[in-house]
């Protein structure tokens, strides 16, 4: 089984989901939660996430939810 990482940034909107509850819906997950990813002008216009250092984002944190689930059924799929 591989380790799917989803990466945080506290002060955006993404940070208000309830990530840690990925931990255990899909085992091999970690979510960290950083104060910054010096991401700053995407961290401004819309909620993101990095999943295993892709970014994702999404105009709601609702569309953000599914797209990180999403993102992190694929990769770990591909990891086998």
């Amino acid at each position: 089984m591989g380790i799917v990482i989803v990466e945080v940034c506290d002060v955006n909107p993404a940070s208000g989901l309830d990530l840690e509850s990925l931990e255990s819906a899909y085992p091999g997950t970690s979510v960290i939660r950083t104060s910054c990813l010096s991401n700053c002008s995407e961290c401004a216009l819309h909620p993101y996430a990095y999943v295993n250092g892709e970014i994702h984002w999404a105009e709601t944190t609702d569309e953000l939810w599914n797209t990180i689930k999403t993102a992190i059924a694929a990769e770990l799929a591909a990891l086998g």
